[in-house]
């Protein structure tokens, strides 16, 4: 198993491929998983998200397109949403238990309401739709987290040039996924 093989074995259902792959992404999938769900949690519940995104990649490889992206952007995506489930559950069930106790819990914060609101799905699609580098620059920025100075010595641009196609990156998203279903802001 190796990197040039092991997705045409996960394909073909090859659990040596999935070894692979927990071998080899297990800890950028920690670190996305870790960067969304809060830091009081318990680590039972991280482990838990691992194993589901890990079950994903397993149960929609067929999804994986090769054309649009590289592998480490497309499990990095998948870490990224399962996590926000996972925090999404993790609120519903603390704001069950605050109420039941007579307190009230934090209100909802925009970003938990654009990600409820969303469809995963679509909002995937159209970021594969975006050109390779604004693609790349939006998945590194908003999936893994990295820095803007990072990203702009990554492709030897002025940071300008990034915050420039993160913007255009956000307007294109907003157009295609609200505007795009006959929505108001």
């Amino acid at each position: 198993m190796d990197n040039l093989n092991f997705i045409a074995n996960i394909k073909r259902k090859n659990k040596r491929a999935l070894e692979f792959v927990v071998d080899h992404y297990s800890s950028l999938v920690y670190k996305v998983i870790r960067g969304v769900l809060p830091a009081s949690d318990c680590e039972a519940i991280s482990e838990e998200c691992m194993n589901d995104v890990f079950w994903l990649v397993w149960c929609n490889i067929d999804s994986f397109d090769e054309t649009k992206g590289d592998f480490k952007s497309w499990i990095a995506a998948i870490a990224k949403y399962k996590a926000i489930d996972c925090r999404r559950k993790l609120y519903k069930q603390s704001q069950w238990v605050s109420f039941s106790d007579g307190t009230m819990y934090k209100e909802i914060s925009t970003e938990e309401i654009v990600v409820t609101k969303e469809n995963r799905k679509e909002l995937m699609n159209a970021i594969n739709d975006m050109k390779d580098e604004d693609r790349e620059i939006f998945i590194r920025r908003y999936f893994l987290g990295e820095g803007i100075e990072n990203i702009a010595r990554a492709f030897s641009v002025d940071r300008n040039v990034v915050d420039k196609r993160l913007s255009r990156g956000r307007q294109y998203l907003k157009e295609k996924l609200v505007f795009g279903k006959g929505e108001m802001l």
